[in-house]
């Protein structure tokens, strides 16, 4: 791996004392977010401390908010947390656990579920901490794995830049101080003896040190579906999401094991909290199986074309988890 920081030119000096400091997740604490498939740019930020993001908006019904959960457990309790030594905790989400270090970076370094065990020999480094105002982070990261008999090459890359700091405004409202907007652009790329799939996620993150989970996020994803022979598939969406709740013990209200924006849905969705290595499969109403899409591990979110899809009512199963309604309207 390798990794580049140096603050920007056009920043001034004295702003790039502000840091967004390492978190300290521990096991038992669990938290909801919801999710969203529309948001509206962040204009306002003119950089460095003392910026006012208001995501206020994003709860709007006619938007399709949809919820998830998951909580922090220890690396030694998971079925498989000797693979992933390196990891300081884990998240696990209806029986998937992905793996993190949050001491001198915020790190990945895979998951888990089932039988599926995708271990990074070269971790993804989100961005280092403390990150300063005005300072760039890269990194390259890679693993191989394999799924349904097939052996899978993954190579990514991982950009981001610490814009800002100010307070934020959520849904509810509830409002966060000292949290920092970090840009930040991930590639990665699946290559098979079938093809290559790729995916890009860009957008706002906004984080502190008080949460080891991302306080919201505004991004932009597309994915692009290479077989060995044919044209390219290419997918374009949008998702925002924010941190509903943030507790010790598991909320007395309920969420959905995954995500799924928009609901009604016209050409596409975007699934958020998926397990990987399972299909997500879409079943009309009178049992008929009408599309299957395996979900990619390390993937945060997943898109659905279902634009091939009559109008109508059909049921949106994840392996032999949650099961949701999805609504096709045109």
């Amino acid at each position: 791996m390798k990794r580049v920081l140096g603050p920007l030119a056009i920043i001034v000096p004295i702003l790039t004392s502000a840091q967004l400091q390492s978190p300290a997740p521990e096991a038992g604490e669990t938290f909801v977010q919801n999710v969203v498939d529309a948001f509206a740019p962040i204009e306002n930020d003119t950089g460095g401390p003392g910026q006012s993001y208001d995501l206020t908006y994003l709860f709007n019904p006619d938007w399709g908010v949809n919820s998830s959960i998951g909580s922090f457990v220890s690396v030694a309790s998971t079925p498989n947390g000797k693979v992933f030594g390196g990891a300081e905790v884990a998240i696990e989400s209806d029986g998937v656990y992905a793996y993190y270090s949050y001491g001198n970076s915020y790190e990945y370094h895979g998951g888990v579920q089932n039988n599926l065990i995708v271990a990074y020999s070269d971790t993804e480094e989100y961005y280092p901490y403390p990150f300063d105002i005005g300072a760039t982070s890269e990194d390259t990261f890679a693993c191989e794995y394999g799924t349904a008999g097939i052996t899978v090459y993954r190579t990514g890359s991982v950009n981001a830049e610490c814009i800002s700091s100010g307070t934020l405004g959520v849904p509810g409202p509830v409002y966060h101080e000292d949290v920092y907007r970090v840009q930040l652009n991930e590639v990665l790329v699946d290559s098979t003896f079938l093809g290559t799939y790729e995916v890009q996620i860009s957008g706002d993150y906004f984080m502190s040190a008080n949460y080891p989970v991302t306080l919201a996020a505004l991004l932009t994803i597309s994915t692009v579906d290479t077989p060995i022979t044919g044209d390219p598939v290419i997918t374009e969406s949008t998702a925002a999401y924010w941190l509903d709740e943030y507790v010790v013990d598991t909320p007395e209200r309920e969420a959905s094991a995954f995500a799924m924006v928009p609901n009604p849905a016209r050409d596409h969705v975007t699934l958020v909290g998926l397990q990987p290595g399972s299909d997500v499969v879409v079943y009309g109403m009178d049992g008929r199986e009408w599309k299957r899409q395996m979900v990619r591990p390390g993937v945060r979110a997943e898109l659905m074309n279902v634009s091939d899809l009559p109008s109508g009512t059909y049921v949106v199963r994840c392996g032999e988890g949650a099961v949701q309604q999805l609504v096709i309207q045109r």
